[in-house]
């Protein structure tokens, strides 16, 4: 037993290393994903708060900006819906990665 004890430990440590690199490379486009989810919800807010002083300045196309700007909305749910999903998943990740190194 002591002949194979030092390989299952190896095994395992190498197991270890690359469910934490996988967590790694899962966090740093987590990262990439939010900052391109963070760059887009600020243009569209910024394209909404231009339409709102538009519609002030040009109050016969308040509808058309209006409805322009209603658009952006379900843009900015999806964006966060879509980075809320692969957060949810990392964190799953996580946690069976801490059941597995604590024998769960």
């Amino acid at each position: 037993m002591d002949a194979t004890t030092p390989t299952f430990e190896s095994d395992l440590a190498k197991h270890a290393d690359g469910q934490l690199e996988q967590m790694r490379k899962q966090l740093e486009a987590l990262h990439q994903n939010l900052r391109t989810v963070r760059h887009g919800i600020n243009n569209n807010v910024a394209v909404i708060m231009a339409m709102a002083e538009l519609s002030q300045r040009n109050p016969a196309q308040c509808a058309k900006l209006a409805q322009l700007c209603l658009e952006k909305a379900p843009q900015i749910s999806a964006a966060v819906g879509g980075f809320s999903e692969l957060f949810d998943g990392a964190l799953s990740m996580q946690e069976e990665f801490e059941n597995q190194a604590h024998g769960h």
